[in-house]
């Protein structure tokens, strides 16, 4: 089960708990999921979507921009514990181990990570930019 946790301007904390099967939307405005009522905060913020196996954050061209662990990003994979900055609302992912009805058919021992990040700067305003390459596993083969 994957969760979010934001503090609110009023310092308390707000859990959310996120759904494979459909997207998140975060923002200002009243008819996203998750409310941040914080002037920084654009009214359609952000949204977080399961893709591939794993809850993904896209920048929904916000004014203010969106930060995964201190890095400003348009599209970045959410691992446990990554660290989220949008206008001055901070929160933090958390990600336990999938259930069976979050995953069908995903097995409880399963913990494989999300490929490999390459963060690419844009040309405007060090803008960053989250790409996912694939992983390339290296193999031993010894010679008799």
């Amino acid at each position: 089960m994957a969760k979010l946790f934001f503090v609110g301007l009023d310092g308390a904390e707000k859990s959310y708990r996120l759904q494979t099967h459909r997207p998140f939307t975060v923002g200002r405005d009243p008819g996203n999921d998750i409310i941040l009522r914080d002037p920084k905060v654009s009214r359609h913020h952000a949204e977080i979507v399961f893709e591939r196996g794993f809850f993904v954050l896209h920048d929904l061209a916000s004014a203010n921009g969106t930060f995964v662990n201190g890095k400003r990003v348009r599209v970045a994979p959410l691992t446990h514990g990554a660290k989220l900055r949008m206008g001055n609302s901070y929160g933090r992912f958390s990600e336990e181990l999938p259930t069976e009805t979050d995953t069908p058919g995903a097995e409880a021992g399963d913990q494989s990570a999300p490929p490999p990040m390459e963060v690419i700067p844009t040309a405007a305003h060090d803008n960053v930019v989250a790409h996912t390459v694939p992983n390339e596993k290296a193999t031993d083969v010894k010679k008799k």
